[in-house]
């Protein structure tokens, strides 16, 4: 065995083992890259039926993933909507909570400035649209002390009309816009000098503006702008109870006297809660 090793047998020996290992991987890569007839038709058969049947799956499984995600948008939609609205209906629940707040902070703001008089308040519970500047139902009656004639205030105590009919629990009222109503309320205008009276009534030209007739031609020291109150000249509205102020004044054909608009001080539109303003001794007796 060592002398068949010995010498140049064993380079030759080694030489012949490294051709064997060349020549294999040479017949191994041919084999790899060298495909047969059948083999190459089998493939072009599976190119050309995928091919067919490739697009049309594509196209189904494309459709319906975007089927999907036009689902899942709609679903989005749906819920982006009903947050917005959740959201809109909160916002408006604030703002009537703030809004029916201010106006009762004004309510205690009035009534505790106000200790010569003695007022009833209420809630607006009923309001018609074809009677919107005409009548409103008040939430208090005869068992909380309101009677026929009472004066009715804002939440600001400026005038909006009075009380017309009572029950128990309940009252109906006139509002001063009304241009229905016989009976005015004897008025006088604020200024520099000495009052100036009227009787204030509702307009039948302007809506939910007053029409202030009978105020002397002779009473040169009123303007535009100028407060209207009560003038105590009755014996149901107590004296400087405020109205409204003068935006014009109109002739009314007549050289004596002559006519005003006034816009009320009270927001007729946004009335919410409101004070009967009941008789004190010596005061008003309705």
């Amino acid at each position: 065995m060592n002398r068949f090793f010995s010498g140049g047998r064993l380079f030759a020996f080694l030489a012949a083992v490294i051709l064997l290992v060349v020549l294999a991987g040479v017949s191994l890569r041919s084999r790899l890259t060298q495909v047969s007839w059948p083999e190459k038709f089998t493939i072009d058969i599976t190119s050309m039926v995928g091919r067919v049947f490739y697009g049309p799956v594509f196209q189904v499984e494309t459709f319906f993933t975007r089927l999907k995600d036009l689902e899942n948008l709609y679903a989005e939609n749906a819920a982006l909507k009903k947050t917005a609205s959740e959201d809109l209906l909160l916002r408006i629940q604030l703002n009537e909570a703030q809004h029916e707040n201010q106006q009762l902070k004004s309510m205690l703001h009035y009534q505790g400035k106000s200790p010569q008089f003695h007022l009833i308040a209420g809630e607006i519970t009923g309001r018609s649209p074809l009677s919107w500047n005409s009548e409103i139902v008040l939430s208090v009656g005869q068992k909380a002390g309101v009677g026929v004639s009472m004066p009715v205030l804002d939440q600001n105590g400026d005038l909006v009309g009075r009380v017309q009919s009572v029950a128990a629990y309940s009252a109906a009222a006139e509002l001063l816009t009304s241009s229905e109503t016989a009976d005015g309320v004897s008025a006088s205008i604020v200024s520099g000098g000495a009052p100036v009276y009227g009787v204030i009534s509702g307009s039948p030209t302007h809506q939910g503006l007053y029409l202030m007739q009978f105020i002397s031609q002779l009473a040169t020291n009123i303007h535009p702008g100028d407060l209207v109150v009560t003038s105590g000249l009755s014996n149901i509205y107590p004296k400087g109870i405020p109205i409204g102020r003068v935006v014009s004044f109109i002739s009314d054909g007549t050289s004596i006297t002559r006519s005003a608009l006034v816009k009320p001080l009270a927001n007729m539109n946004q009335l919410n809660y409101v004070f009967v303003l009941a008789p004190k001794p010596g005061q008003v007796q309705p």
